[in-house]
């Protein structure tokens, strides 16, 4: 049965800082893909997360397109 969704191209971007589980209302937006991953603690053992934003390369020239 042949993959009736169609596949978007994209690649995940860091969004810079490490964020509190609490903070993440400020961060995430409805209807956006995002990636989070454990970036360890403080130093009163509250939890840090990575998180990573999915961004669509389909409209992005490739590096050799650039270069010309």
């Amino acid at each position: 049965m042949p993959d009736s969704i169609p596949t978007v191209s994209c690649e995940l971007r860091r969004i810079p800082g490490l964020f509190r589980r609490w903070e993440f209302a400020q961060v995430l937006k409805p209807g956006e893909d995002y990636h989070l991953e454990d970036a360890g603690t403080t130093s009163d053992g509250t939890a840090l997360i990575a998180v990573y934003h999915s961004v669509s390369t389909e409209n992005e020239p490739s590096s050799q397109e650039a270069v010309a």
